[in-house]
């Protein structure tokens, strides 16, 4: 099978930077789907792809809407569903998202959320914000893990509150959004409301890389 060579050096580069949490969520959706013939809760293992099998997947399976897949693609793709925007727009866009949306009690940022890693870059309108709450729902869902492990009733109402309202943020809602996407994330905020503290942790470990293990002594 001959390839577009454009296709493939953006691909390649793309999947030379490590995947957001966001980015493995919708990858591992969308394997899942084609594996089995439909969404289905994540199994006990995870998927290990190689590089290679990666390309390949993202070849037969994301082409379609690839601007899903990585914040490196999503950078440069025409297909970004509401634009692009340059630099500015992206970290601007970070900072209005950041300003509007809770994190648990002494939780921080990560500093990947800081700004653009590459100002001469065009970034997809809505990136930023998307980046913001997906790294705050995994915030928020190791809040609850802890204050569920510790018997902690009080902190885990707070997270299960907050949890409940990420359901309409707009990364989890908007039909845009890739669909396996939106149900798998509200799959998982339905293991917090049955107090599934296995399911969460598996998320935690799986698609918080970044947030997941906290600081020493948070």
């Amino acid at each position: 099978m001959t390839i577009d060579p454009t296709v493939e050096e953006r691909l390649s580069a793309a999947f030379a930077e490590p995947m957001t949490p966001q980015e493995r969520a919708v990858l591992d959706t969308r394997i899942t789907t084609l594996l089995e013939g439909a969404p289905a809760p994540r199994r006990r293992f995870r998927l290990r792809l190689t590089r290679s099998l990666l390309l390949v997947a993202a070849l037969l399976i994301l082409l379609p809407s690839i601007f899903v897949v990585s914040a490196a693609i999503w950078r440069v793709s025409t297909e970004a569903p509401y634009g692009a925007g340059d630099a500015d727009a992206y970290e601007a866009e970070l900072a209005a998202a950041k300003s509007v949306t809770p994190i648990p009690p002494g939780a921080t940022w990560p500093p990947y959320l800081d700004g653009a890693e590459d100002r001469s870059a065009s970034y997809g309108t809505g990136l930023g914000q998307s980046m913001v709450e997906y790294n705050a729902y995994c915030l928020w869902l190791g809040y609850w893990y802890q204050a569920q492990e510790a018997g902690d009733a009080e902190s885990v109402n707070t997270a299960v509150t907050a949890l409940e309202q990420a359901r309409d943020w707009e990364t989890f809602s908007d039909p845009n959004q890739d669909q396996g996407f939106r149900d798998y994330s509200q799959r998982m905020i339905d293991a917090v409301e049955r107090r599934d503290a296995l399911t969460v942790l598996n998320e935690l470990e799986v698609n918080c890389e970044g947030t997941w293990p906290p600081p020493s002594g948070k």
